[in-house]
């Protein structure tokens, strides 16, 4: 079933069911969590189960769904201290995962710049930084197997995995049911070349679409900023009607704007959906 959502980090409530009311009421039904949201570390080292259930409880309440969590650390960081803390990290999200009820969690895959996961470095092209990725990737997927969740990775050019190609490699060689892809169209095109963009994300969804199973609905300005969809250069009708027509049926999420910007997000995003699937 299709859900629309937004990042749970896009509104800043001093409580759970403040929040949970927030995105609700800004038109979405679902939304991407992050242990931030809530006052934690995005992976905290333990997790107090009666305030997941609290948290749980809110959210049902205002009938807001948790399918996809944030899990993000630097799966390749020069430091292996820092990777190790990172995997412990996700271990007690996976273990957690029923207590929110997610399925879905989100990874960094990594750069060996070591002081910004999100920052690119020359040696992330390279086949020793690839073969430490997926000794890492191997890991989690065995953490996945036993708490029976499901890890999505998402091509971002500061990465290890920075492009379509080098997703369907890494689907190519795991050939695992516990590796997704998180298709963000803000990721996938170079705003030098934005007058290419639907032929660019043309060639990512052929890829990758048969392993998609969440969107991130994140727009790009001309100036390669991101930005409300809708508000950008990124054609999100021809975009999601590719996936519609391919049987996609996951979460889209948006995000990559203020909270102001929400309930119109909500509005022009609902129109693009499948009228037999959306949810009135």
């Amino acid at each position: 079933m299709i859900q629309l959502g937004i990042f749970a980090k896009t509104f800043e409530r001093n409580t759970s069911a403040k929040l949970a009311d927030a995105i609700a009421l800004a038109g979405y039904e679902c939304t991407q969590f992050n242990m931030a949201s809530i006052g934690l570390e995005t992976l905290p080292a333990s997790l107090d189960h009666s305030r997941l259930s609290t948290v749980r409880r809110d959210f049902e309440a205002s009938r807001v769904a948790i399918p996809v969590i944030s899990g993000t650390y630097n799966m390749i960081a020069p430091d292996p201290k820092v990777v190790e803390l990172g995997r412990n990290g996700f271990r007690v999200l996976a273990e957690a995962s029923q207590s929110l009820g997610y399925s879905t969690i989100t990874l960094c895959t990594g750069t060996r710049n070591a002081e910004d996961k999100w920052q690119p470095h020359p040696d992330n092209a390279g086949e020793e930084a690839w073969r430490d990725f997926r000794a890492e990737l191997d890991r989690l997927i065995e953490i996945a197997e036993s708490c029976d969740v499901t890890l999505g990775v998402e091509p971002e050019p500061s990465n290890v995995i920075s492009s379509p190609q080098a997703a369907r490699r890494l689907l190519d060689e795991v050939g695992s049911e516990r590796v997704k892809i998180v298709f963000d169209p803000f990721n996938l095109v170079d705003w030098h070349k934005r007058d290419h963009a639907s032929e660019t994300l043309l060639r990512a969804y052929d890829l990758l679409a048969d392993s998609t199973s969440i969107i991130h609905a994140q727009d790009m300005r001309n100036d390669g900023k991101p930005c409300a969809p809708g508000a950008g250069f990124i054609n999100f009708e021809r975009l999601l009607n590719l996936f519609f027509r391919g049987g996609f049926s996951g979460p889209i999420i948006a995000h990559g704007f203020a909270e102001t910007e929400a309930a119109s997000t909500a509005h022009f995003l609902r129109d693009l959906l499948p009228t037999s699937k959306a949810t009135p």
